[in-house]
Formats: C-alpha cells, structure tokens, sequence
C-alpha cells in the first residue's frame, strides 16, 4: 500500500510540460561594449520555433525550443552574437523517470519542456563610440 501510495504522489507531481507550463517563455537582452551597456541595439532572436525581433534593454515573448537560441544585434558598426543552449526543466525529467519518456518527446517536440536563461548579455564588437 505504502508503495502504491509513493508512485500516486510521484505520478501527480511530475506532470508532462505541455501540460503543466508554457510554451512561450519572457527573455530580456542586454547589449555590451567595453563593459558598458549599449542601449538601442536592435537585436533579432531566432530557435526552431520562429524569429522575434527587440531593441536592449527590452523584454520579448519568444517560442520555447528544445535547441538552441541564437541571438544576434546591431547598432552603428558594432555588431554581436550569441548562441544560448535549452536547458531541460524539472518537469521533463519527470517525464523519464514515470512515464517512460514519451512524455518527454512531446515535451522536446513542443519546446515546453525546456526554456533558455531569463536574462541574454550580448558582447558586442565594433565601432559605437560616438553613439553612447
């Protein structure tokens, strides 16, 4: 009984993704020169899910993906990238050890299973001296 008990509770706290969290996720990006923020870069972020566009220092909406992120911004002649990695939630892990993984590839397959950090600094190269 005490073992049936364990399972249920287990089962009910380690849903599927899709089910128990979103598949958009709220990132701000903040661009970099000189150790100094640059603000008014326009900076487009893209992953398997689409492509959204944002100037720094602000907030955008994006589609959660199992792959990578890669964030890309300009202003004047400075120019900079960066590629962010998905990073499995708690959620998902669930998934493998109760159900046996099927969840789990739904999860990769909708992106909800995953999310990339809250907060994207960009190191910009290039000229933008007279601009800050």
């Amino acid at each position: 009984m005490k073992k049936i008990l364990i399972l249920a509770l287990l089962v009910s706290t380690s849903g599927c993704s899709t089910i128990v969290s979103s598949n958009n996720q709220t990132v701000t990006v903040k661009a970099m020169h000189e150790n100094r923020e640059v603000e008014g870069s326009k900076c487009t972020l893209t992953n398997s899910k689409g492509q959204w566009t944002t100037v720094t220092p602000q907030s955008v909406n994006i589609r959660k993906s199992f792959g990578d992120l890669t964030v890309e911004c300009r202003k004047s002649q400075a120019v900079g990238s960066k590629m962010v990695k998905s990073s499995a939630e708690g959620s998902t892990f669930g998934n493998i050890i109760v159900g046996g993984g099927i969840g789990a590839l739904v999860d990769a397959g909708t992106g909800n299973g995953y999310s990339y950090p809250d907060s994207i600094v960009v190191d910009m190269m290039g000229n933008i001296a007279s601009e800050m």
